[in-house]
């Protein structure tokens, strides 16, 4: 599977970010391949056709939509450029987190690293054209760099993001609030560090250094499941990402996600889907995406 890298020096100096307008980028590109990035991406459509599947989720684009796609996550497009408008942002985390001291920073946005949310989002007319305002200024910044350029685009993207975190939340109900306990942050870190390994509350309790009842009550609140809800939502999708792009077998996915055998992982799986792995795998055998 294909992976996309940042360009660090694209503009003669190293910028940890980009964003640029779809219907003005003459190099606009959308890959109808599963391909995953090393960056975080965010699209904004005012206007497409087409779809986009992210994390096997088929999503249909409308007018004024917003997708939040995470490092390595898997995705494929099938969008007509010639009937698309809007903005395609993407960055690394160290653009923001070394400059404001919070390597938690991306995990306090509850539109990244959501496996039980859709990291989609559609906005009224009035949201919408108060983000593009703000993204224009950073376009406008890039193309005039100039000494303090850096400062001003680094203020327009956290307040951006932040400004769609609160809308986010608002569409799905979950809390807004970014400066909460960072151990909240750290446990959605720690799932994507260690889904592979663990798959306990216990485990993540001792990773945390935090009691079963500290990280059941903080996750309850901003979440609104449980702890163990979220690693299974979290595993779910690790599962279901093997299954769909990868050629492993299911004891071969279940041996590298650390289930005793594969029957463990075929019971766990349809417990939640309904549906057995290897009957999830055959389903999206012959869809468009498969190869």
């Amino acid at each position: 599977m294909r992976t996309f890298h940042f360009e660090k020096e694209k503009y003669g100096f190293e910028l940890l970010m980009d964003l640029h307008k779809f219907e003005t980028n003459p190099t606009i590109f959308f890959e109808p391949k599963p391909h995953t990035t090393d960056f975080f991406e965010i699209f904004i459509f005012e206007k497409a056709k087409g779809e986009i599947e992210l994390n096997g989720n088929t999503f249909t684009i409308g007018k004024n939509t917003l997708f939040f796609i995470s490092p390595y996550q898997k995705k494929s497009c099938e969008i007509d450029i010639t009937e698309v408008k809007g903005f395609h942002l993407v960055f690394q985390n160290d653009f923001l987190s070394d400059f404001f001291d919070d390597k938690l920073f991306v995990y306090r946005l509850q539109y990244f690293y959501n496996s039980k949310h859709p990291q989609y989002l559609q906005l009224e007319k009035e949201a919408y054209d108060k983000i593009q305002f703000i993204l224009n200024e950073i376009i406008s910044e890039i193309n005039n760099f100039q000494n303090d350029s850096l400062h001003i685009i680094r203020s327009l993207l956290y307040f951006s993001l932040s400004k769609l975190n609160r809308l986010y939340c608002k569409e799905y109900d979950l809390s807004s609030e970014t400066q909460a306990n960072s151990v909240l942050y750290k446990f959605k870190e720690a799932l994507e560090i260690h889904i592979r390994k663990f798959h306990s509350v216990e485990a993540y309790c001792n990773i945390l250094n935090v009691s079963r009842h500290q990280l059941n009550e903080i996750v309850k609140i901003h979440f609104g499941s449980t702890s163990i809800e979220i690693i299974h939502f979290r595993l779910l999708q690790e599962i279901k990402m093997e299954l769909r792009y990868s050629n492993k077998t299911v004891a071969e996915i279940a041996n590298e996600l650390s289930f005793s055998e594969a029957n463990n992982m075929t019971r766990f799986f349809n417990r939640h889907e309904n549906v057995t792995p290897s009957s999830y795998r055959q389903y999206y055998q012959n869809d468009r995406y498969s190869s």
